[in-house]
């Protein structure tokens, strides 16, 4: 298979030294003849081999220059075309402060940049997640990573995907010291098959091991403030043709592991077939108070077990085969005060909620993948299963004076099956695709007392109430498509044919004086829907020197069965929507690049809303949707800027997005004076929109070793509600950023600052103002008294504008003693010193203000071994 080049020069060759012995890691750079401005950069490999892709158009020639520490810098000019060039250097000694500039920590070699991980460490790091936090151009949102402020595609090690997207188990758990580079594949197209065919515009991550190993973490711990145990052990191999991950994992201090298993990408590329299986629908819910914005080991009161297993093996021919398996049962209690403030269009209801929940999950996970991902062919199936089971159960007391007790169960079974499989007839590229998903959910919610007494009994109290739910649905996706290459030009028609089928069974009964009573018509539902769907669609893309460009034109054909209690409610009825999108990229040099997007189209949807009798949702919300096929129509548009400079370690992106969309429906909510709702669907068009603007710059200052990291985003937005029968419009603007500094220059104090801050401001109908501001900083030293000794003080300062609660400071401190030889630490960490007990956030919807007291975790120390494999 060839792949095209376009608007770019290949120059390679090698080097060595007067002994005709190649010679390694030589700096090679180029420029214009003449020129002062580095435009690309690159070294030699152990081979003394070195390759430049050289971007430069309407230039004869270029200049290269070679540098290395121990020999003589050399300069050429050459040709600006593809050629092969070999030298020899002669030696030489430098002086330190000749180097200097070339000790760069980041370099780039083609469409990879490397990170050395030696020059961002420091010694407290222990997890390559210490590391990767700190890279510029990078951010995490927790546990998730992105690149120049989008998630990655791929997470790799040694150039494998052994987790499929559940990359945090790997971060939290490989060591840092195990780890040479970490790198940024840019433009990654991650099936070879394509490779020459459909660019990307997408980044990888790769973590280049120093060596192919068995590693990992463990660690053992025990506390006091209650009874404290934290237990993880989490070995892992990474071979050439194998790895393998397993992890068992305990804890009662707030640490919520299960994160570990969350799936950031589930690599739905191009011809990429797997779905994420996720949970089914959830049509009840515990009432609860919101859960504080910050780190979880304050906050979360928990107790959990985890089990998980990950290998793969890579076969000689290409094969790749995945296994995994994962099982954690989990132990949450929450506790707190929900004050609410609604406002609607004649009077202000204030509700207050004292809420005390207990919530027991178990999730089981499994699946097998086979995948082969080489030039010729592209296979891959994956089969998974996923089993949750949650019990659920609150006490609430309302407004001081009702005692309610609310019970929930949800059980999840789940089956989904993968299929593609691609590869060239001719010269033409053939892609078959099948998906075949099964899923069960049974849910029930029980409430004593019974509420909602008007709509449920006539007016009159009675003890409780019961809603059951069965749901059931299948769905397969089987498409077809097809991919040629002519010129610049690539060319990819499709066609897809799906089915979609889902059962849903509602009762609710309510029992009175021992009595209980199944409620009737209006209260049950018996819902069947049917949809078909055939899809045509189209592909261009076009690619040429510093263009990208990419036009998809899917044409969609619906058809829908309905029925209602054995009432046929829609028969063989018809929809069509056209979707257009077009994406285009420009890369104005080395440095600087331009994206645009936009697109526009319609939806159809409310085969879920299709019910006409009730379902309690919450113990104090009810809904019934006397439903019809809802449209949704919609643009959306977005513009953005990269800037990348490796040399000078500088990274930077700022983009703008803009949304519009419009409904023929608007949701109907009615409220009590208790704050009671009902929900429904009203045929009345609304419309929603929302205009933001956000970037980034990263930049790693070399001389004194500090990252710094600045963030912003503003955005404004406007949308209709209807409450009480009163349509309404919200507007609602905002600001929001985050500055970061990291130093590491001293070899006795490193330090890390991070500061938050937003404002957003939510205007209702009646001259209703909500404004929720806040204000956080974060303050981390170390202090290393001595090679084996270290102290670590985390600061955290929370500032809001509520009135009863302006500023809470928390304080938490770790001692660290380091026994080199068996590479093992002990520690005593000491969290919420000060002994905070309990947070105040406030947050806001379209028409509610919400104010929410948590209770936190009391003053806890532990102490703990932590050691790698």
């Amino acid at each position: 298979m060839h792949i095209a080049v376009f608007g770019q020069t290949t120059i390679s060759g090698k080097l060595v030294d007067d002994q005709n012995k190649p010679i390694s890691n030589v700096s090679v750079s180029y420029k214009k003849a003449g020129g002062t401005v580095l435009l690309g950069y690159g070294r030699s490999d152990k081979n003394g081999q070195y390759s430049l892709s050289v971007k430069v158009d309407a230039v004869d020639s270029i200049q290269l220059d070679f540098q290395h520490m121990n020999y003589a810098k050399k300069s050429i000019v050459v040709a600006n075309r593809s050629a092969s060039y070999s030298y020899q250097l002669k030696q030489q000694v430098h002086q330190i402060e000749e180097i200097k500039g070339l000790n760069i920590p980041i370099s780039k070699r083609k469409d990879t940049i490397n990170y050395d991980v030696n020059s961002f460490t420091n010694k407290q790091d222990r997890v390559i997640a210490d590391i990767i936090k700190k890279l510029p151009g990078i951010e995490m949102q927790g546990d998730k990573i992105l690149y120049q402020g989008r998630p990655i595609q791929k997470y790799m090690v040694n150039k494998l995907d052994l987790m499929e997207g559940r990359y945090g188990i790997i971060n939290n758990n490989l060591p840092a010291d195990a780890v040479l580079k970490v790198q940024i594949i840019e433009n990654d197209q991650p099936i070879k098959i394509l490779d020459s065919l459909v660019f990307s515009d997408r980044a990888s991550i790769n973590l280049e091991l120093k060596r192919f190993t068995s590693t990992g973490t463990g660690k053992v711990g025990t506390g006091a403030g209650p009874f404290l145990w934290d237990v993880n052990l989490t070995p892992m191999t990474f071979g050439k043709s194998f790895q393998m991950l397993n992890s068992l994992q305990g804890n009662n201090t707030g640490n919520d592991v299960a994160k570990d298993l969350r799936a950031y990408y589930t690599g739905g590329n191009f011809l990429n077939n797997n779905p994420e299986i996720g949970d089914g629908p959830n049509y009840i819910t515990l009432r609860s108070v919101s859960t504080p914005g910050f780190a979880q080991n304050k906050w979360l009161d928990n107790q959990i077990f985890l089990a998980s297993t990950n290998v793969l093996q890579k076969l000689k021919d290409g094969l790749e085969i995945k296994g995994n398996g994962s099982y954690y049962n989990d132990l949450r209690k929450v506790s707190g005060i929900t004050a609410t403030e609604i406002f609607t269009s004649d009077q202000t209801i204030l509700t207050k909620e004292a809420i005390d929940n207990r919530y027991r999950y178990k999730v089981l996970d499994a699946g097998i993948l086979i995948e082969k991902n080489v030039n010729e062919v592209y296979l891959r199936n994956s089969l998974q299963f996923h089993n949750r089971r949650n019990a659920e159960m609150g006490n609430l007391l309302f407004n001081d004076c009702e005692q309610i007790v609310q019970n929930k169960k949800y059980e999840d079974r789940a089956i989904v099956n993968g299929f593609s499989m691609a590869r060239f007839i001719g010269k033409q590229l053939v892609n078959v695709t099948s998906t075949i998903k099964w899923r069960q959910t049974p849910q029930q919610l029980l409430v004593i007392p019974g509420q909602m007494v008007d709509i449920l009994n006539q007016g009159k109290p009675f003890d409780q109430m019961m809603q059951d739910i069965r749901y059931q649905g299948l769905e397969t996706i089987n498409g077809l498509s097809f991919m040629r290459k002519i010129n610049y030009f690539t060319f990819s028609p499709s066609l897809q044919i799906n089915y979609e089928n889902r059962k849903l069974e509602t009762g609710i009964n309510i029992k009175e004086q021992s009595r209980e009573q199944q409620m009737g018509e209006g209260y049950q539902n018996d819902l069947m829907t049917g949809q078909v769907q055939f899809s045509l669609g189209s592909r261009i893309s076009w690619m040429k020197s510093k263009w990208k460009l990419s036009l998809m034109t899917p044409f969609s054909f619906y058809m829908y069965n309905v029925s209602q209690q054995q009432v046929q409610a829609l028969s063989r009825e018809k929809r069509y929507t056209f979707n257009p999108s077009l994406n285009a990229e420009y890369k104005l040099n080395e440095y600087n690049s331009l994206s645009a997007n936009g697109s526009t189209g319609k939806t159809i949807g409310g085969l879920n809303n299709f019910y006409n009798a009730y379902i309690i949702d919450s113990y104090r919300s009810i809904q019934r949707y006397h439903a019809r096929l809802l449209e949704n129509t919609s643009s959306r548009a977005g513009l953005n800027y990269h800037y990348k400079n490796i040399i000078k370690a500088n990274f930077g992106h700022m983009g703008y997005a803009y949304f519009e969309g419009r409904r023929d429906y608007i949701f109907r909510n009615t409220i009590d004076s208790l704050g009671q709702s009902t929900s429904g669907i009203e045929d009345r068009e609304s419309r929603n929109s929302n205009h933001s603007v956000f970037g980034g710059i990263g930049r790693f200052f070399l001389p004194i070793k500090t990252v710094l990291k600045i963030n912003v985003t503003a955005n404004t937005s406007k949308s209709d509600y209807l409450l009480n029968d009163e349509l309404a419009k919200q507007e609602s603007r905002g600001i929001g950023g985050s500055l970061e500094l990291i130093n590491n220059l001293s070899s006795v104090l490193y330090g890390e600052y991070k500061g938050t801050f937003g404002h957003q401001q939510n205007d209702l109908a009646g001259g209703h103002r909500n404004r929720v501001n806040y204000n956080n900083h974060f303050l981390n030293i170390t202090v290393y008294p001595h090679e084996r000794h270290s102290f670590m003080f985390y600061n955290s300062l929370y500032i809001n504008n509520v009135s009863s609660q302006r500023k809470q400071y928390f304080l938490d401190a770790m001692y660290r003693y380091r026994l080199e030889k068996w590479k093992t630490d002990i520690e005593l960490y000491a969290t919420n010193i000060l002994n905070n007990n309990q947070y105040l956030q406030q947050s806001f919807n379209s028409y509610q203000l919400v104010q929410s007291y948590f209770e936190l975790r009391p003053r806890q120390f532990i102490i703990s071994t932590r050691f790698k494999f």
